[in-house]
């Protein structure tokens, strides 16, 4: 009879970046931005304060949505009646960063 090995207590599983950055695959998109990409997941619900992805005027934006209105990352508020022209895509569950630039001397 062989004995198990005090190791087995401590083996962790591998690191998985899907399970931690992305809870609702099926409802979890890429949008491509200057400074890299953020993942939007539609399934999330949103709460004062929470960043999201979002169309309007037919344009794509970011932003943080309050109460009363939503804040884009550039530009002014849109509140009130603008409100009703706003398509909400969903919540910015990841924002990943680009630190490689290919153009610029070392």
């Amino acid at each position: 009879m062989a004995f198990e090995s005090p190791a087995q207590d401590y083996i962790e599983s591998r690191l998985n970046l899907n399970a931690l950055f992305i809870p609702h695959p099926e409802n979890t998109f890429r949008v491509d931005t200057c400074n890299g990409f953020v993942l939007i997941d539609r399934a999330a619900a949103l709460r004062a304060g929470d960043m999201i992805a979002f169309q309007y005027d037919g344009h794509s934006m970011l932003g943080k949505i309050d109460h009363d209105r939503i804040t884009p990352v550039e530009g002014e508020a849109i509140q009130g009646e603008a409100l009703e022209a706003v398509i909400v895509l969903g919540k910015m569950c990841c924002e990943v960063l680009k630190v490689f630039e290919p153009d610029v001397p070392i």
